[in-house]
């Protein structure tokens, strides 16, 4: 039910980015979080925690999406990967927290344990909705609906220690391709903007933004993080020692993202990562499939051990190439009055493939055991051909510049450079008259 909530998060997220603004969108999400959390924690029967768990998935459908959109918006282009980075990394510890409390409550005598362990999504929840009230619009939004005053208000206060040319060029900037982008459009309908993702002119960026975000699942890191007990268990583990491992488990995440800020985010070309990851973690696949298949019985505990080594190996790579690499892409490759929406689609599609692929992972590990890896490592290697060949590099590129990468019109760098040179000099000279 959590994938399925996921799924319709998403599309909700869509339509309330454009709507309502990405910092709204984000205290939506924080609501139904703190309601999906009380559902859970006081279910009286199956029904009510059927619905809990599905209000979560919303919750987390539409959070994702939407910071890592408005972080896109805010941050400076050589900082924008490092920034969805530090989400990534909280959204690790957030999973690595939530292992060792089950692991914690393992202990527990009472049979209610488990709502303790349900209850514990409410305070980074209510911290989350607090802060968010103090949070600036997105400054890129509030241009997008004319909002100029409000717009250079939020950019001064963000970029308060810049110089004014740096301030008065991206208000250029932001402006001239929002009027590009309106004198193209003929209607601002949401059917139209969803038939717009599809025209002729964006289903390139809509097909790579989807392609991007499948590899959250096909990658089987949502497999993996949601079976993982499955497969210590045909490793030979049992009982306690799964949640002891999956407690472990947890860190590699965490140690993954740090790596990924110090070393990959803004750094390494995204094309590079994306491609380079795919290939890494198919190999790391096939070794866990090839010690699983000789050491499954766990009858030899170094080669359990092993294969449990991969398994963490593999969670710590997927955080180095993937875990904020995807949304980082997803969000900053559509134009301005279609990031929402684009973005809130490729997610959609993540959603569904995770509820099938959820159906799917314990049949077919009950059915195949270690061959079913080999359907991710089948997958990685397609999506690595697929953004080898036709992803557009992003990295270091203002949103307003990567339209130009596609083929838009775009205003010349050096037409907004005089032009800021001017609105300056002006603003100068207003201020020694006065």
């Amino acid at each position: 039910m959590s994938s399925t909530g996921s799924a319709i998060g998403s599309l909700i997220c869509g339509l309330t980015l454009e709507k309502l603004g990405r910092k709204w969108t984000i205290m939506i999400s924080t609501l139904f979080t703190i309601v999906g959390a009380l559902l859970q924690t006081a279910a009286n029967g199956v029904a009510m925690m059927i619905v809990g768990r599905l209000v979560c998935g919303i919750a987390l459908g539409i959070l994702s999406p939407s910071i890592s959109v408005y972080i896109s918006e805010l941050a400076r282009p050589q900082e924008r990967a490092r920034f969805i980075g530090v989400f990534g990394l909280i959204m690790a510890l957030g999973f690595c927290v939530a292992n060792w409390i089950g692991f914690a409550c393992s202990f527990a005598k009472t049979s209610h344990v488990w709502r303790l362990e349900l209850a514990m999504q409410f305070p980074i929840a209510v911290v989350l909705l607090v802060l968010s009230i103090f949070l600036p619009e997105s400054p890129r939004w509030l241009a997008q609906k004319g909002r100029l005053e409000e717009f250079e208000a939020v950019i001064r206060r963000i970029y308060e220690s810049e110089s004014e040319e740096f301030i008065v060029g991206l208000q250029l900037e932001v402006q001239s391709q929002l009027a590009i982008e309106a004198a193209e459009r003929t209607n601002s309908t949401v059917g139209h903007a969803l038939i717009e993702l599809f025209s002729n002119k964006f289903i390139k960026r809509t097909a790579l933004a989807i392609a991007v975000m499948q590899v959250g699942i096909l990658s089987g890191s949502l497999a993996i993080q949601n079976y993982q007990s499955l497969m210590y268990e045909a490793l030979g583990f049992s009982g306690r020692e799964v949640l002891l491992i999956s407690g472990c488990y947890g860190f590699m995440g965490v140690i993954g993202q740090l790596i990924n800020l110090a070393g990959v985010s803004d750094r390494w070309p995204r094309v590079r990562t994306m491609w380079v990851g795919c290939i890494v973690l198919a190999a790391v696949l096939s070794i866990l499939a090839a010690l699983s298949k000789e050491y499954g019985s766990g009858q030899n505990i170094a080669g359990a051990r092993a294969g449990v080594a991969f398994i963490f190996i593999y969670s710590a790579l997927y955080s180095v190439f993937f875990n904020s690499t995807l949304y980082t892409i997803a969000a900053e490759i559509f134009p301005q009055h279609l990031r929402g929406y684009g973005t809130g689609v490729a997610a959609l599609c993540q959603g569904v493939s995770g509820i099938w692929m959820g159906q799917v992972t314990p049949y077919a590990f009950d059915a195949i055991s270690w061959k079913y890896y080999f359907v991710f490592v089948g997958s990685l290697l397609a999506l690595g051909a697929v953004y080898a060949l036709f992803l557009v590099e992003t990295n270091n590129v203002s949103l307003e510049e990567v339209a130009g990468k596609f083929g838009d019109a775009v205003v010349p760098t050096d037409k907004i450079d005089q032009v800021t040179e001017v609105k300056v000099a002006e603003k100068t000279t207003e201020h020694i008259e006065g």
